[in-house]
């Protein structure tokens, strides 16, 4: 269980910055609410728990990443419609252009957060033995 809520409150992290992102971009609606907040860190927990995905040795990678990527457009469409913001899907061709540039962009960052994380421990390791 520590598991599914670590991922989620990572899933919460990430996506709270994505929503920044996109609203300094003047991507995002310029009204937000509580409402729209608390969505969006709700979409994010549910895709930092698709990302345990990931962990399982049942999958293999290629198939992992197509449900997690299935898995996280279904949960910003959810939002989008949860905050009234399905208009986005119809009138704004760059829908794709930005969830395709968001997903890598957070996935990038996920991957440099581990390369640290491993490099670190290898440091640490390194400096045990000697």
């Amino acid at each position: 269980m520590n598991k599914v809520i670590d991922y989620a409150l990572r899933g919460m992290g990430y996506g709270g910055v994505a929503y920044l992102v996109l609203m300094a971009s003047h991507l995002e609606p310029l009204q937000t609410t509580s409402r729209n907040i608390l969505s969006i860190l709700l979409m994010s927990a549910v895709i930092g728990v698709l990302s345990l995905i990931f962990d399982s040795d049942r999958v293999s990678f290629l198939v992992a990443l197509g449900g997690h990527f299935c898995g996280t457009l279904l949960a910003v469409v959810a939002m989008l419609f949860f905050n009234g913001w399905q208009v986005v899907l119809i009138t704004h061709s760059s829908f794709w252009i930005i969830f395709l540039a968001v997903y890598a962009g957070v996935w990038a960052a996920v991957m440099l957060d581990q390369h640290l994380r491993v490099t670190k421990i290898n440091r640490a390791l390194r400096q045990r033995k000697k």
